[in-house]
């Protein structure tokens, strides 16, 4: 099982909290797709004929592309890659995008999965994140997407916001399930580095949340999905039975993915490697022959380390069978030892010799997360 991501970096606006990878150079598009589809081609061999069962664009925004442009890049993916009969193929979407006329095209091609940014369905909330649309525009989008034929929907929310209280975030969680989606991700308010967000907090324009308001919206959010027939099985990510992200599911699991498109991340189980965060310099090297990336070989411990702040994010947990027979009996004896105080605080269940996180453990996943790593290689 392998996966492939692509990276479009374009956005019209960039919103205020965000610290992935974009431009709002449009200019750049129609060449940028021609880059893209000759990096599928330079990076033809990377997955090793492994059978990739799901493709996922990311950004940026995607659905800043046309119907034309989204062949060009699936034809190139379906020639070179050996992709399963019925792969999951994810689509990132901003609700202003999603008209009818648009959605009519998508269905045509192979997009099966979509997942809207709606962040908030307050309109006060989406002008504090500089988002593009309304929260009206928001739940019009997936309802045309239910309308056009699209039947595994997931959307973005925010908690955590600047002047967000539990009342409105429940407001958010109602509309969202009253809409039948199948998958929900719900992440909570972060200041990056680098971002607008972040310099307004640091110039006392905008106030934190206090902990115990985030505490109290985090478990909102687990005890409403809950009750709407959602399996928690990632620390941001819900979904219906049958409606994981199997994409997500390879970097969780440690299965093999291809990037493609500027500041996308490639692993392949022995390196990682992520290209160069510039579009324009990204096309100058493609268009060169030249792939722009830098990457580093995986040691023991770095493998280790990727697969305990992967595995402890999710439902399944660090398995220690998995362990033992990918590295060593001490290893597993480090790992043990190290989640002993949190499995007596009941942060940590261990079940089936598995180290799942509690319910009170998702609080403080950070913490465990570090003392379980190994911080030198003595170990192996």
């Amino acid at each position: 099982m392998a996966g492939i991501y692509i990276h479009i970096p374009f956005c019209k606006q960039k919103c205020f909290y965000c610290d992935f990878y974009s431009t709002t150079q449009l200019k750049l598009k129609p060449v940028f797709v021609n880059a893209l589809i000759k990096e599928l081609f330079l990076q033809k061999d990377y997955l090793k004929n492994n059978t990739v069962e799901t493709i996922y664009f990311g950004g940026g925004t995607p659905s800043v592309l046309s119907y034309d442009e989204l062949m060009l890049i699936f034809n190139q993916i379906f020639n070179l890659f050996d992709v399963s009969d019925n792969p999951e193929i994810t689509f990132e979407a901003n609700p202003d995008d999603l008209t009818g006329d648009y959605l009519k095209k998508l269905k045509q091609t192979p997009v099966n999965r979509l997942s809207i940014g709606v962040q908030s369905f307050f309109d006060d909330d989406l002008k504090t994140m500089n988002r593009r649309h309304n929260a009206a525009q928001a739940e019009t989008a997936i309802k045309l997407s239910q309308d056009c034929g699209f039947q595994n929907i997931s959307i973005d929310l925010i908690y955590g916001l600047p002047g967000m209280n539990n009342q409105k975030w429940l407001y958010n969680l109602n509309s969202a399930f009253n809409l039948n989606i199948q998958h929900l991700s719900a992440y909570h308010l972060t200041y990056e580095p680098k971002t607008v967000f972040y310099n307004y907090l640091k110039n006392n324009k905008i106030k934190q949340v206090d902990e115990q308001e985030s505490i109290t919206e985090y478990q909102t959010l687990i005890n409403k999905a809950k009750q709407q027939g959602f399996i928690h099985y990632e620390i941001s990510n819900f979904g219906k039975p049958g409606f994981f992200s199997k994409h997500n599911f390879n970097y969780w699991r440690q299965k093999k993915y291809l990037g493609v498109g500027p500041s996308a991340h490639s692993f392949n189980n022995e390196s990682r490697q992520w290209n160069i965060s510039d579009t324009a310099k990204y096309i100058a090297f493609i268009e060169n022959d030249i792939l722009p990336f830098d990457s580093e070989i995986l040691d023991s411990q770095k493998k280790y380390n990727d697969y305990i702040i992967t595995s402890l994010r999710t439902m399944w947990g660090i398995d220690l069978d998995f362990v033992k027979e990918n590295f060593n009996e001490a290893t597993v004896s480090y790992c043990l030892k190290n989640a002993e105080q949190y499995i007596k605080t009941e942060n940590i269940n261990l079940t089936k010799n598995h180290l799942i996180l509690s319910e009170k453990g998702m609080l403080i996943t950070d913490k465990i997360v570090s003392d379980l790593f190994i911080v030198d290689d003595e170990i192996f």
